[in-house]
This record gives structure tokens, C-alpha cells and sequence, in this order.
């Protein structure tokens, strides 16, 4: 077998998870959330988010706990794994193919080649296929060979595919759900492990395309998503505004449906306090965060779907559940920006006052 020639601020309150507080609170009131504060952590987002939703509820007099949800969990690495063939070659068979893939025959089979790296085995295995797609067959024997070697290596690329994106420690890490909910001016600033990602993820294709991937190139993506742990601390962040956003909303409802802030359409003292509340808390604070936050968010379920689509594949069943709650988390972002929009449109409507439609548009 041969090479071919050409190959291709107001009140004191309590902070963080209150799970209550009775209306008309007294000293009692005060010296508690007083201590619950001292107790809890200092976190930047949530405590500016349950700020916004403590005012809410002192005007409108009514408390809601926020039922935060779970963060999606990356599943454990052997939940991930995927079998990849397992070519055996006769001496004869693999004399036959030296002139074809030269070292690469035996590079495999090396000492070191039984541990490569993901980001390693995907490098060699594209090369591999570079090889086999300038071999020619000088017999039937020989094609048939060639044809059953081709099979088994385009599958040993996908998964060494699969892997190098799904299978590395820097994913795990970039994914990991122990990471602290992150702050906001990191989520302005855009996620650079989400670029490095989506990089990681075109140099996938470019190889599972019949590119030869070097790599280094492979390295320097994977170095990017090791320094961060972004992802996970976003979709904590995320899970945070979700709870919090269908708090204040409930909050809304709960005061509306058992008494009105207005009885006719001009404001009340309350409403024009509420009023103020929405546009120096929510509007000129927790919105431009939501909107960067749902940017964010969108564009790492974007790449997580890239990601699992980058090879035909069927992904194990875990990595499936993780994606697709991700995914999840996302619509429910989208849904409680909805959900809190409306219950603020009901509250000043009824007052002959309602939120700029841009506060809508862009997750009131």
C-alpha cells in the first residue's frame, strides 16, 4: 500500500436566605434580621438582589422567600465516557500499511502514546486521518483493509473529538457548580472562557472536517478555559436572579390580589414610592445586570450546543440531562424577566403609570 502524491439603601434588613419576616415586624424584627446579616455571606449580586427585593416588600408590605433552584452539576467523568474502537492489526496487515502512515502506525502504540493527552490523541488522530486519505490500495485485499482501517480511525477521531471538548479537566472546571455566583462587572465584561470554548470547539470541526489541528492550538484553548471557572459561577448567578425576580413578582401579586395600591388610575403615596423603588433599584441597577446576565447566558448555551453537535455521536444520557438543564435554566431566566415585567405592568397600570417599554424588552 502507497502514499498518494497529493493529500488535503432604606431600613435596616436582613440579608441573604431569609425565609420570612411577619408583617409589622417590631424589635423583635429588627434585632433578628440584625443577626442574620452578621451571620450570612457577603456576596455582591445576591445581596444587591435581595436589597431590591426587600424594598419591594417593605412598601408593598408583603414578604416572599425566593425558592432558589439548583445549579446544574457537570456529570462525573466516567458518566462522560464513550468507547472508542479497538483496531488490532496483524503483522502482515500492518506491514502493509508502513508506507501509508509511516510512524504514525506505531506512535499509538508507544509508551507514551498510551497516555495522551485529550487534547493530544485528537492532534494525532488528525493526522492520521491526513495520512489515510492520500493511501491508495494496490489490491482487493489491500482496499479492503484500507476501507475497515478508514471506518475504525473516522470513529477514533470523533470521539478523540468528543473528548478534547467534553472530557478535560479544564471543562470540568470551567463547568463546575462549586464555583461562587459571579460578580456582575465580570458578566459586563463578557466571559472569556466562553470564547475560549467556542475556539476549542471550531478547531473540533476543523479537524473532524479533514483538517490537520496542531496541538498547541488545542493547548492554548484549553489553557483559557483552565484559568476559569466562569460558567459555573454563572449559572449560579443565574439561578440567584431567577429566584429572586419570581419573588418580587409574587410579592406584586400577593399585595395586589389582597388589597390594590390604587383604587383608581393616579398614583397613591405607596405607588409613587414603588414607582421609585422600580426605576432607582431595578431599572438603573438589577436590569442592565439582567440584561448582560441573559446575554451571557445565551451565548454559553449557544456553545454547549455547538459543542454536542460538533460529531453525528450520540451523547451519553448525563451529558444529555446536564445540557438540557442548562437550557432550562436559561428559559427560566427568560421567564421570570417575563413574569416580573407583568407583575410590575399590573402594579402601575392600575395607578396610570407603567414602565417604559424598553424596561420590558429588555427583561423588566
Amino acid at each position: 500500500m502507497r502514499r498518494h502524491a497529493h493529500q488535503s439603601q432604606h431600613n435596616a434588613k436582613p440579608k441573604s436566605h431569609v425565609r420570612s419576616i411577619a408583617h409589622g415586624a417590631g424589635l423583635a424584627g429588627i434585632i433578628g434580621g440584625i443577626l442574620l446579616l452578621q451571620a450570612c455571606d457577603a456576596s455582591g449580586v445576591a445581596n444587591a438582589l435581595e436589597d431590591y427585593r426587600w424594598r419591594v416588600g417593605n412598601v408593598l408590605d408583603q414578604r416572599v422567600a425566593p425558592e432558589v433552584r439548583a445549579v446544574p452539576v457537570y456529570p462525573r467523568r466516567r458518566a462522560r465516557r464513550v468507547a472508542s474502537t479497538d483496531l488490532r492489526l496483524s503483522p502482515g496487515e500492518a506491514l502493509s500499511l508502513r508506507d501509508c502512515l509511516g510512524r504514525l502506525l506505531g506512535e499509538r502504540n508507544s509508551i507514551l502514546g498510551q497516555v495522551m493527552t485529550p487534547s493530544s490523541r485528537f492532534a494525532y488522530e488528525t493526522r492520521v486521518a491526513a495520512a489515510l486519505s492520500g493511501c491508495e490500495a494496490d489490491s482487493d485485499e489491500e482496499s479492503a483493509l484500507l476501507e475497515r482501517v478508514r471506518r475504525s480511525k473516522s470513529t477514533d477521531l470523533a470521539v478523540a473529538g468528543y473528548d478534547v471538548i467534553f472530557n478535560t479537566e479544564e471543562i470540568e472546571r470551567f463547568l463546575s457548580p462549586e464555583a461562587s455566583p459571579m460578580e456582575m462587572q465580570g458578566v459586563h465584561g463578557g466571559l472569556l472562557g466562553i470564547a475560549a470554548l467556542d475556539e476549542l470547539v471550531g478547531l473540533v470541526r476543523r479537524g473532524l472536517d479533514g483538517d490537520g489541528v496542531g496541538e498547541a492550538a488545542l493547548s492554548a484553548s484549553l489553557q483559557r478555559l483552565r484559568e476559569s471557572r466562569e460558567a459555573g459561577g454563572l449559572l449560579r448567578t443565574a439561578a440567584l436572579f431567577v429566584a429572586e425576580l419570581e419573588a418580587v413578582a409574587a410579592i406584586i401579586h400577593a399585595r395586589l390580589n389582597a388589597r390594590p395600591v390604587c383604587l383608581q388610575p393616579r398614583p397613591t403615596p405607596t405607588a409613587e414610592i414603588a414607582e421609585t423603588v422600580f426605576h432607582k433599584f431595578y431599572a438603573r441597577g438589577v436590569q442592565p445586570d439582567l440584561a448582560s446576565l441573559r446575554r451571557e447566558l445565551a451565548k454559553l448555551v449557544a456553545v454547549l450546543g455547538q459543542a454536542a453537535n460538533v460529531q453525528a455521536a450520540e451523547l451519553p444520557r448525563p451529558l444529555t440531562a446536564y445540557l438540557e438543564a442548562v437550557q432550562r435554566l436559561d428559559a427560566s431566566l427568560v421567564d421570570a424577566s417575563r413574569t416580573h415585567a407583568e407583575a410590575w405592568q399590573r402594579l402601575l397600570g392600575q395607578c396610570g403609570r407603567m414602565p417604559d417599554r424598553s424596561d420590558s424588552d429588555n427583561g423588566a
